[in-house]
């Protein structure tokens, strides 16, 4: 599965819960990576030859054993992804989940232990791919366009991811609050504060750099609410709604830095 982990490094923005968010984000995807490691039984492994492969033959045969593997998951993802934002989670079955990933109730549980690690693991998968959509470099713009996109093909998607499917829940929070610590520090990183936040000294400097973080948090809250609501009542364009959300960060960024000491 060729999936790429969002970096949660360098500067602590947040408060104390998004460390452990953060950490969580990477633990589903370190087992969703360490299933795809692990070996599986099936009939066809039985009838393999005895008989000890060349180290050239066992390369070839492991690379091509990953990649099945991979692309199991991969399917398994796609399926859940495709189940849990069409349909209430209480309402799914892990049978359901197995025939739309095409394959055995046994062979799902392989991967993943429960239904609910599982639909934990598809939201961490959603957002990863947020979280490219939203990266400002190279184009802010594009990547608007291309995440309202997928909400415009799957509007429950973004009820599941935003707002949760399955209601309170510490890890699905924790994945949330982790996602929204990245798209932080990548917006200050790609608008050039994050190095001016770190070098922060004095205590008005220190305000000056938070008030600047406050309108960053309430842009991305916005972004938010903007995609939950668009998607529900699409009355204008995607690319109205994409201007309007450049249009607005770019004032908010106006008004705070024109505060700053």
């Amino acid at each position: 599965m060729d999936v790429e982990t969002p970096a949660f490094g360098g500067v602590y923005l947040g408060s104390a819960s998004l460390g452990a968010g953060a950490a969580f984000y990477q633990s589903v995807h370190t087992r969703a990576c360490q299933a795809a490691g692990e070996g599986i039984v099936t009939p066809s492994d039985l009838d393999l030859p005895t008989s000890s492969p060349t180290n050239g033959e066992a390369s070839s045969q492991e690379k091509r054993e990953r990649l099945q593997r991979d692309a199991r998951i991969q399917r398994i993802l796609t399926a859940s992804q495709r189940l849990f934002s069409t349909q209430a989670y209480d309402e799914i079955a892990i049978e359901d989940l197995a025939a739309a990933a095409g394959m055995s109730k046994g062979l799902l549980y392989h991967y993943f232990a429960s239904k609910r690690e599982l639909y934990v693991a598809t939201v961490a998968h959603v957002l990863r791919q947020m979280t490219h959509f939203t990266d400002l470099s190279p184009d802010l713009h594009a990547g608007l366009s291309q995440m309202l996109s997928m909400f415009e093909q799957s509007p429950g998607l973004a009820k599941m991811v935003l707002r949760g499917g399955i209601g309170v829940d510490r890890e699905v929070d924790g994945l949330l609050a982790a996602y929204r610590q990245g798209q932080l520090e990548r917006i200050s990183r790609g608008l050039g504060y994050l190095g001016d936040f770190i070098d922060a000294s004095t205590d008005a400097s220190a305000g000056s750099h938070a008030l600047v973080l406050l309108g960053l948090r309430g842009w991305l809250g916005l972004l938010d609410e903007v995609c939950l609501q668009w998607v529900q009542q699409p009355d204008v364009t995607r690319e109205q709604v994409v201007r309007f959300l450049e249009q607005s960060l770019q004032a908010i960024v106006a008004a705070t830095t024109s505060q700053l000491v």
